[in-house]
Parts: structure tokens; C-alpha cells; sequence
């Protein structure tokens, strides 16, 4: 498995990681019957936390790449 294969494999990983946690924080809210405001709330960090993990992934990528 080249590098760029396994690359590609991460990706995928992360956008259905990152779809997941959207269905999920959507379903269980739709299911408590949060308000609007809380929806934003939960969304707003499912999101916030999607790129910190997103920018970290870049970030150790081009890292291993340098050396």
C-alpha cells in the first residue's frame, strides 16, 4: 500500500467519522426534543471539534512528510 493509498483511506475514514457524529448529534436531539438554540449548541461543537481533528490530521501529515 503506497502512501498516497493510505492517505486516501484517512480521508474516507475521517469524512464518515465526521458525517457520523453529525447523524448522531442531529438524531439524539431531534429525539429529546431540543430546542433550536440547543441544536445549534451541540452542532457548533461537533463542528468546532471536526476541524480541530481535521487541521490536526494535515498538521501530522505534512509533519511525517518534513522528516
Amino acid at each position: 500500500m503506497s502512501i498516497f493509498d493510505s492517505e486516501i483511506f484517512v480521508i474516507i475514514c475521517v469524512t464518515g467519522m465526521i458525517l457520523f457524529k453529525f447523524w448522531s448529534v442531529w438524531t439524539v436531539s431531534n429525539d429529546s426534543k431540543a430546542s433550536r438554540e440547543g441544536k445549534l449548541i451541540f452542532l457548533g461543537l461537533i463542528s468546532g471539534a471536526s476541524v480541530f481533528g481535521i487541521m490536526a490530521k494535515l498538521y501530522i501529515s505534512m509533519a511525517m512528510g518534513l522528516s
